[in-house]
């Protein structure tokens, strides 16, 4: 079964072909941020996404016509979560409405015309789906304080690698639909998120890109306040100067120059000290905030979830384990990526595993 998928980014749209499980291509469209910048609806903008990655297509050569699925996503929009089917209501939806991330907007348009081409050209019946993780209100009232007045917590997180954990939970361990779950889902690549999963929602996670939780290999994690406040005024560094240090050269980059998983376990595991001392206090960090979640949770926590690529580190993993194993018994959900959970979203919601969602209606 061939699986084509997209997902959409502010100047790029990345696109894959799974057989099943196994990707089988994968490119990067690149796309000119002026001239989507001209384009004021996502239709507009989604028709020039699908002309640059058709001209891509045709480059590489690559035939469509066994391609049963054509699988997008969009986070931060108000429906319930779920795998939606891409037609007239729901893209009409997606042009009147304002809404945020008008990119991954754009994304379900260039996706709904490929699935198009797709037919027209061939005479197939791929299916254009939409899978939607998240709702953008799902953090509780008392969760979304930031205790300043006028400030609220808006976490941003991964959402779909947490999501998805917990339904791989739900079906191979407990048989369970996802939304009779509770457990703690600790998202580890390169941004590290910790999220409280409660019958359908995350109530609570903390907000990486924010400089909220534990520190990771690109993110600071927490900081104190009154260091931070001197460093703003020091007129060192200016603003994106300021956000580019918390959200993408600080947590192990700011210690090590090269972080990447590969060598970072290397040289781990030939006993360098510097390395081992980090791992070690980076795995304190997220057992910490494992143990903030389980008071999310009042203490009923079914499972803790380990995702993200960082999840391929046994010894790291191991260390958060051996802190947080009295909450709830420790599973290793690790995924190959976005890109991969939404084709095996698409496989699970093609055998009918998962029911396609109409906007505006009833479940089909």
């Amino acid at each position: 079964m061939k699986i084509f998928v997209i997902r959409s980014r502010v100047n790029a749209t990345e696109i894959a072909v799974f057989d099943d499980l196994d990707e089988i291509m994968y490119e990067t469209v690149k796309h000119s941020f002026a001239d989507l910048h001209v384009l004021r609806t996502p239709a507009e903008q989604g028709q020039c996404r699908f002309n640059e990655v058709l001209e891509a297509l045709d480059i590489m050569d690559y035939p469509l016509k066994d391609v049963a699925v054509v699988i997008t996503q969009i986070p931060s929009f108000a429906l319930p979560p779920g795998i939606y089917l891409s037609e007239d209501k729901l893209l009409g939806h997606l042009s009147d409405s304002v809404m945020e991330e008008n990119h991954f907007r754009a994304g379900v348009f260039a996706a709904h015309l490929l699935s198009d081409y797709i037919n027209e050209k061939y005479g197939a019946e791929s299916i254009p789906l939409v899978m939607e993780p998240a709702l953008a209100n799902e953090i509780t009232q008392e969760n979304s304080l930031s205790g300043l007045r006028g400030f609220i917590r808006t976490p941003r997180f991964n959402v779909l690698s947490q999501r998805v954990a917990v339904t791989f939970f739900a079906w191979n361990e407990s048989c369970k639909n996802a939304n009779d779950v509770r457990a703690i889902v600790a998202h580890l690549g390169k941004e590290i998120s910790v999220g409280a999963y409660d019958m359908g929602r995350i109530i609570d996670s903390n907000s990486p890109q924010d400089g909220e939780g534990p520190f990771s290999p690109t993110t600071c994690g927490t900081l104190p306040l009154d260091a931070l406040i001197d460093i703003c005024y020091s007129r060192t560094y200016d603003m994106d100067e300021m956000i580019a240090m918390i959200s993408q050269k600080s947590g192990l980059s700011a210690y090590l120059k090269d972080v990447s998983l590969e060598r970072v376990s290397e040289e781990y595991r030939a006993g360098n000290k510097k390395v081992v001392f980090l791992v070690k206090a980076m795995a304190f960090k997220v057992a910490r905030e494992i143990a903030a979640r389980a008071a999310a949770l009042d203490g009923k926590a079914q499972a803790i979830l380990i995702t993200g690529h960082w999840g391929t580190f046994p010894e790291f993993v191991e260390e958060i384990a051996s802190r947080v194993s009295w909450i709830a018994p420790v599973k290793n959900y690790v995924t190959e990526g976005e890109l991969w959970v939404l084709a095996r979203t698409a496989i699970e919601t093609y055998i009918g595993r998962i029911k396609i969602l109409l906007y505006g209606s009833d479940r089909k």
